[in-house]
């Protein structure tokens, strides 16, 4: 007699599992396994990773794989590019990523796993869900991504104010002679002049060529009524402030608007404010250094 399958039972299991269910959910409630290879082919379910599988219709996202592998590897930790992605950073590398025990064999098509000891401090729950600590998911990305793609999760990251420059050298200084150190500490090395963003970095770069000194990034800015900002490049001595709307940086609509308010403060101080974008940077730098010079010229003048 054929076993009778609980169709209902299992719609309703994977509905708690943000719709997903394993092979062994399936055979508890009454499908055996000739019956799941038919569904798999008609393409009435669909794997998503390894043991996990999802009705026919609902995408496969980086998202929903990185829930898949928590039921498909019991108590990994869900890190580098899956966690940025749940702390809303944006990464180019689409795999699920999870780190667990040393020794621990797990082998699943598409999963990249990390095997290493994490401290309770670099971890956390949220809604059941186990993630590297923020810190620890920013370190990863950037050991992992190619040198643009790290420095702009690190940059978003400082800029949410998920890790600072400061605890990032703490954390590179922490992985001295240990294996990937490599590409931390290169991305430590083109931060190291406090520009927060790859426009930036691209101006410090542009400065020093030109042999324009008397700058400060990130200079604290005051006024009668207290701290305006930092701006992103200041002369202190002429009151001149350098600010670049990068990529990462100034794309937020709250950004923007705190920007003007802050640059309407800044020009009613006594200071002058000039602006450039990442196109300036890229397109027409010597336009700029050019700018920056005359304008300091006249001012020290």
């Amino acid at each position: 007699m054929t076993p009778t399958t609980d169709q209902a039972g299992l719609d309703a299991l994977a509905g708690d599992q943000g719709g997903l269910f394993t092979r062994a959910d399936a055979q508890r409630l009454g499908f055996s396994d000739d019956q799941i290879r038919r569904r798999l082919r008609r393409g009435d379910w669909r794997v998503v990773i390894g043991p996990v599988l999802t009705r026919a219709g609902r995408q496969v996202t980086p998202l929903l794989r990185d829930r898949a592998v928590l039921l498909a590897v019991p108590d990994a930790v869900l890190s580098g590019p899956s966690a940025a992605r749940r702390y809303g950073l944006e990464v180019p590398d689409l795999r699920t990523c999870v780190t667990v025990a040393p020794g621990r064999k797990v082998r699943h098509a598409g999963l990249r796993v990390h095997r290493e000891v994490l401290a309770p401090a670099d971890l956390s729950l949220v809604e059941g869900v186990l993630f590297t600590a923020p810190a620890q998911t920013v370190v990863d990305c950037v050991r992992e991504l190619r040198p643009d793609d790290a420095d702009l999760v690190l940059d978003r990251a400082i800029q949410r104010r998920l890790i600072t420059f400061e605890e990032f050298v703490e954390r590179v200084r922490g992985q001295t002679g240990r294996h990937g150190v490599g590409p931390l500490i290169r991305a430590a090395a083109r931060h190291a002049d406090g520009a927060r963003s790859a426009a930036e970095r691209l101006l410090v770069q542009g400065l020093r060529q030109a042999r324009i000194a008397g700058w400060r990034a990130n200079l604290p800015v005051h006024d009668e009524d207290g701290l305006i900002g930092a701006v992103d490049f200041g002369f202190a001595e002429i009151r001149l402030a350098i600010e670049v709307d990068g990529q990462a940086w100034h794309s937020a609509a709250d950004r923007f608007q705190q920007d003007r308010t802050r640059q309407n403060r800044l020009v009613r101080a006594g200071w002058t404010v000039l602006r450039f974008t990442w196109q300036d940077l890229t397109r027409n730098m010597p336009g700029v250094l050019h700018e920056i010079e005359t304008v300091r010229r006249q001012l020290t003048r």
